[in-house]
């Protein structure tokens, strides 16, 4: 993704916004981790997260496999300080305490609402089906309240009203903030075929285009796209898309004022104002980092 990100230029003709005049892009690099301890390496990203949300960035995670949707959300926690809700985009239910004895991709949002500031009642899973849906992730998911969202329910329901019941979910309870997770396979893989666990029937790109620009029109805590494996890609077609997520994340943010600049170099938040006004730099930040 970071290299063939290179292939976008940095405006966005449908909503009019140029992502290197309205933002400050920042590719931070890779969080070291430590493989052989899966542990340490959550502690490690966590950390990292934290430090990067905590002065005001808008984290960005390119990642691997989804068990780093556990330490990441708990990073952005952390920082934030406040409840928070989670929209999850994947064809698996993520929601079981264990898979190969591990905290793996199947589990992060088990170990999510272990902590502090989440619960799974705040979590929505969209584009959840077919054969590779764990049913222990089923059990815990419906035990501990979380709302999912099949393809089937979007072509029945419309784009708009699984946009709405999402938006209910994930900003209801209490919450004062939302971090968006996107597993690449929730994207039928004959237009995202390098993921570890693809399987056909899923979302469409514009289907999946247009409700995140609508979820990040809300503002948004952060975001991560994970499970690409560029290995089994087929033209860059699937990092290509992953990049466009992103893309379409940061813009549809700085056309609602949630983020950023305007064209003519206003300051539109009001940390931004602050920091405009102190001298301390450009109004308006994202950052881009990996695991």
């Amino acid at each position: 993704m970071r290299r063939i990100s290179g292939l976008y230029t940095p405006y966005y003709y449908e909503l009019g916004i140029d992502l290197r005049e309205q933002l400050d892009i920042v590719d931070v690099g890779d969080i070291f981790v430590i493989p052989a301890n899966i542990d340490k390496a959550f502690d490690q990203i966590t950390k990292g997260i934290e430090y990067i949300r905590g002065n005001g960035v808008f984290p960005v995670i390119l990642g691997g496999d989804h068990s780093i949707g556990f330490p990441t959300a708990r990073g952005v926690m952390n920082a934030f300080g406040k409840k928070i809700g989670v929209i999850h985009f994947d064809r698996h239910i993520d929601t079981q305490a264990k898979d190969l004895d591990e905290r793996m991709h199947t589990t992060p949002w088990y170990w999510a609402a272990h902590e502090r500031h989440f619960d799974m009642g705040n979590l929505v899973q969209i584009g959840i089906g077919g054969w590779q849906v764990p049913r222990p992730g089923v059990a815990e998911g419906r035990k501990q309240g979380s709302t999912v969202i099949t393809v089937e329910d979007m072509e029945r329901l419309g784009i708009d009203k699984v946009a709405d019941i999402a938006l209910e979910v994930a900003w209801g309870n209490g919450a004062e903030g939302v971090f968006l997770s996107f597993d690449i396979d929730s994207i039928d893989p004959g237009f995202a075929p390098a993921t570890g666990w693809p399987e056909p029937g899923g979302l469409y790109p514009r289907e999946a285009l247009r409700l995140v620009r609508r979820f990040a029109s809300e503002g948004l805590l952060g975001m991560e796209v994970v499970e690409v494996s560029p290995p089994f890609d087929v033209a860059d077609i699937t990092s290509l898309l992953g990049v466009r997520l992103i893309c379409d994340v940061l813009a549809a943010q700085v056309e609602a004022g949630k983020m950023g600049r305007t064209r003519s170099g206003e300051p539109q938040t009001e940390r931004a104002r602050e920091a405009w006004e102190a001298g301390a730099g450009s109004p308006g930040s994202a950052a881009i980092d990996r695991d």
